[in-house]
């Protein structure tokens, strides 16, 4: 009898320890898996503890980057930290940047399934493409204008991988800030022009449900004074990591509100008043 409880104590200690333990190496690998099924990492109580500085975190996110590299062709970069929600995290130094990959954009009113993932958020975002590498080389927004092409309507859609309560930006940073997906809609011609980045700022961005339920109305100037910023941002990232921008890539600005938990049928709309004169929009529909 001894003997059977003494068998019983020492598997039930080796689980303990198995599941406090926790490395970057094992961040990798737990990422990855919950990756590849859109479920989640578990262990966050050890990570919480491991991950605790953003150089560290960067660290780890260039390791996701080549991780993903290998499934995926990059497109693009998203931003978070222009808001004032997770720029006032512990930690957030500068604006966070994230790898965007191909397969992750879709189009304005496909249908999007409440099973793609084991949990599923989504947010009124804002994106641009770049027409010309030569943005790499701009210091200010003026001198990056010539080098962009469009603004699109754009909806983040997010599997995270990870239950992120309380926000952690040390990890948010390390799972990639949980980029996912993407629902794109109209666009405005990017114009060079002081009064093309002024309507930016002046715009007004508002996020509502089928019953016309309005879930955030905000100004243009709600991510860092000027969505654009986010590709000084990318810019100022990239160069420090030695890498580019490329004809074609994708740049997501960040949120205009907190993301909303999806768990039931719905469509949302964002709709963007005044891009240099013009209104544009884009919608996203769940379904089970």
């Amino acid at each position: 009898m001894k003997q059977k409880i003494y068998a019983v104590f020492l598997y039930l200690f080796s689980h303990i320890v198995y599941a406090q333990q926790c490395t970057e190496s094992t961040w990798l690998e737990d990422f990855e898996r919950a990756w590849d099924t859109r479920g989640q990492i578990q262990n966050l109580d050890c990570y919480r503890n491991l991950i605790n500085d953003m150089d560290q975190a960067r660290t780890i996110r260039a390791s996701v980057w080549e991780l993903l590299d290998t499934k995926l062709p990059r497109i693009g970069y998203k931003v978070v930290g222009l808001d004032p929600i997770n720029a006032a995290l512990d930690g957030v130094d500068r604006p966070m940047v994230g790898a965007l990959y191909e397969g992750m954009m879709m189009m304005s009113g496909d249908p999007f399934s409440l099973s793609s993932a084991q949990v599923i958020i989504t947010e009124p975002d804002f994106l641009v493409t770049v027409k010309d590498p030569r943005v790499m080389e701009a210091t200010t927004l003026l001198e990056a204008l010539p080098y962009l092409d469009r603004v699109y309507a754009f909806i983040e859609t997010l599997a995270p991988t990870f239950v992120n309560n309380p926000a952690n930006a040390y990890l948010m940073h390390s799972a990639n800030i949980m980029a996912r997906w993407g629902v794109i809609g109209e666009s405005v011609k990017v114009e060079n022009s002081q009064a093309f980045l002024d309507s930016l700022e002046s715009m007004r961005v508002t996020f509502f449900d089928q019953d016309g339920n309005i879930l955030t109305d905000q100004p243009g100037s709600y991510l860092g004074e000027n969505p654009l910023n986010g590709v000084m941002v990318v810019i100022d990232e990239l160069r420090r990591e030695g890498l580019s921008l490329s004809a074609g890539d994708v740049i997501s600005s960040g949120s205009y509100m907190p993301p909303i938990l999806v768990t039931e049928p719905v469509t949302y709309t964002t709709r963007y008043e005044g891009i240099g004169g013009q209104d544009i929009s884009v919608s996203t529909t769940f379904i089970p």
